[in-house]
């Protein structure tokens, strides 16, 4: 059992996602390093190669972009939790337990279908990386770290946008 955690305020929740949203920015810019290595498309034979390779310097590079993708993906997902906390708590958004944080994003119009999708794409890639290391496939690495990068600055700008204007509605609300 986990031991009680005080209750966050608004502006404690406020810094944490602001804090979670910078290290979301340097993750993906390690992503997009990572993949540097592997030229403009992230080659998947070269990926499979390295992934693959006796040589431990080799397999650092694949695993760079392995874990590069995790940590963007899990950075990604708190960002959404603390959008929603912060939503919850400014009265934006009433939502029961059972519903998750991804499916308020998207009962509140934030996140689209296709946005869904995708990080449900990543999210079983992430879940076989670390659950059966041993399956997971070098293509279906690729293709999640290709969605990923396509989806992920869409996701943050719509989220930031949307977190925004809930700062906007409560300073209008105390200044009226």
């Amino acid at each position: 059992m986990s031991p009680h955690r005080p209750r966050r305020s608004v502006e404690q929740l406020r810094g944490s996602y602001e804090e979670t949203l910078d290290a979301l920015r340097r993750r993906f810019e390690q992503l997009e390093a990572a993949l540097a290595a592997f030229g403009p498309d992230l080659d998947e034979q070269e990926l499979s190669a390295a992934w693959n390779s006796e040589d431990p310097l080799q397999r650092n590079r694949a695993d760079a972009v392995l874990s590069c993708f995790e940590k963007t993906y899990m950075l990604l997902m708190d960002v959404i939790t603390l959008a929603t906390k912060l939503a919850r708590r400014t009265g934006a958004i009433q939502a029961d337990d059972s519903s998750s944080a991804i499916q308020m994003l998207r009962d509140a119009g934030v996140l689209s279908e296709p946005a869904t999708q995708a990080l449900a794409v990543q999210r079983e890639v992430r879940n076989a990386s670390q659950h059966i290391y041993v399956e997971l496939t070098m293509r279906a690495l690729r293709d999640a770290v290709i969605q990923q990068l396509q989806t992920t600055p869409r996701i943050v700008t719509g989220i930031v946008t949307w977190v925004d204007s809930l700062d906007n509605l409560r300073e209008a609300e105390r200044t009226a």
